[in-house]
């Protein structure tokens, strides 16, 4: 196949390609030359502002454009001009009318419009209109992807890698109750892997990737990044769990300062989407400990790699806090 990425040098969009030119495919990377990075032989890259010229990849006919970034529906819609057999558009779960619940499964309802001063609303209304345009170009032939939390290799958002790189320095650390909160991260090379299989495949429709395969528990990602850690020698680290409204007290910042702690009601059921339809169709999981070992190799290499969660001062103040008001519970992570 030939295949025409938008995007295609950062993150995920950087795993698509890799998976793609791996199978063998003829794969162009259209981008603005902002990121660069080493991409597979193979790999061609041409440059421009999707935003306002298409011309270094209009007048060719494609057998799949897949869609990495896209977030402005006006941005669809000129993509939606090129001569392409099919589109694989990378959306999200935040596109669901309802995150409240668990069991969300693709047929739940869409954001169909929104109030543009609520923050919270702006991300997955916009990438549910984007998906309606897509549905409405090729009914018949898209393919939407709808992951949650993307993590590995080459993350800018430094989320998850907060945890991971948190083992690595050993001794207490904060961590929101309760230790068995069922959360989902999906490895962004698996995503890549499902984007290949379903352009290969002739796979069609909506999918949730989502994962691990199995209920899993906050605590026992917490267990598999030391275990990972203890490999490379890290000291012991101890989970010092916490309730939230602790955290939520002394102004910890739900998702960026703690990640994969979501304590507002209305985002209960983001961390436990079902990805049964995925699964059926191919959708194949790494276990949790080999993405953390590649997020430390990527990392090593990387030291200017972007990393969120609570600074270590931050987070020795709310320890001495925590301990000052006899609220601690601490226990060894592995």
């Amino acid at each position: 196949m030939k295949v025409l990425v938008l995007g295609g040098t950062r993150f995920l969009g950087r795993h698509i390609v890799e998976a793609v030119a791996a199978g063998g495919h003829e794969v162009v990377a259209f981008h603005r030359g902002e990121t660069r990075c080493e991409l597979p032989d193979g790999v061609e890259e041409r440059f421009g502002d999707r935003n306002s010229d298409l011309s270094a990849v209009q007048e060719e006919t494609w057998d799949a454009t897949v869609d990495v970034a896209a977030y402005e529906p006006d941005q669809v819609r000129r993509a939606l001009e090129l001569r392409t057999a099919r589109y694989l558009f990378i959306s999200t779960v935040n596109v669901y009318e309802d995150l409240s619940k668990p069991g969300i499964s693709e047929e739940w309802p869409t954001i169909e419009s929104f109030d543009p001063s609520e923050e919270s609303l702006i991300y997955g209304g916009k990438k549910a209109a984007c998906e309606r345009l897509v549905l409405e170009r090729f009914p018949e032939s898209s393919i939407i992807l709808r992951p949650g939390l993307i993590v590995g290799r080459w993350d800018p958002t430094g989320r998850f890698t907060y945890w991971c790189e948190r083992m690595l320095r050993g001794g207490p650390y904060l961590a929101p109750k309760p230790q068995a909160r069922p959360v989902q991260l999906v490895d962004a090379a698996d995503v890549a892997r499902f984007a290949e299989r379903a352009l290969t495949h002739d796979l069609f429709g909506i999918y949730n990737v989502v994962g691990p395969r199995d209920t899993t528990s906050f605590a026992e990602v917490l267990e598999t990044c030391a275990r990972a850690a203890a490999e490379r020698h890290a000291p012991p680290a101890q989970a010092v769990w916490v309730d939230g409204e602790f955290l939520a007290h002394n102004g910890v910042q739900e998702w960026i300062e703690m990640p994969l702690w979501l304590a507002d009601p209305k985002y209960a059921g983001i961390l436990q989407v079902s990805n049964a339809p995925a699964i059926r169709a191919g959708f194949e999981f790494r276990p949790l400990g080999e993405t953390v070992r590649a997020i430390f190799d990527w990392t090593a290499a990387a030291p200017e790699h972007a990393v969120a969660g609570l600074s270590e001062d931050r987070a020795a103040e709310l320890l001495a806090k925590l301990h000052d008001a006899g609220g601690a519970c601490t226990q060894p992570t592995r």
